[in-house]
């Protein structure tokens, strides 16, 4: 499946460049559909992700903003209160890949319900396009067919998975 790569201009910033995929014949990008969603139940965690993008754009792609997912990311990483009041699920994630402090990859993402992300039926596809996505990434450095230290490293990319 071909993976299409499109700069996210509304809320990169000097600092960060955000980027959303497009997989295979879709008309949305991931991020879009995450969007998209409705999470009633997980109006803080919406919060919190917009606000850690927030906080992103001007302090620029830190680790500890980041729960690691392998070698993709998840937002939010969020405190042990939050996950402790959610008796039902294990909370909303936004699959995401951070290439650099200044390049970010947004995905989609859903709301957890199994402690594995392969195992849950929200996640799981979002989980693994991530992991694959991030690996050709990885691997498009090494070969040095892609630089992220250039300013819109990914406008125009594209991978197959």
């Amino acid at each position: 499946m071909k993976v299409f790569f499109e700069k996210i201009d509304e809320i990169s910033h000097e600092n960060v460049e955000f980027y959303s995929v497009k997989l295979g014949e879709s008309l949305l990008f991931e991020f879009e559909k995450f969007e998209e969603n409705d999470f009633p139940n997980h109006i803080e965690e919406i919060q919190i992700i917009y606000s850690v993008l927030n906080e992103i754009r001007y302090r620029g792609a830190k680790h500890f903003f980041f729960k690691p997912e392998g070698p993709a990311n998840a937002l939010p990483r969020v405190k042990q209160e939050i996950i402790d009041a959610n008796k039902e699920d294990l909370g909303l994630r936004l699959y995401c890949i951070r290439l650099t402090d200044n390049v970010v990859v947004l995905l989609n993402g859903d709301i957890k319900t199994k402690n594995n992300p392969k195992e849950c039926p929200n996640v799981k596809s979002h989980f693994e396009n991530a992991i694959k996505i991030a690996s050709k990434l990885d691997k498009a450095l090494l070969n040095k067919d892609v630089n992220y230290q250039e300013i819109d490293c990914l406008v125009d990319y594209e991978i197959e998975i």
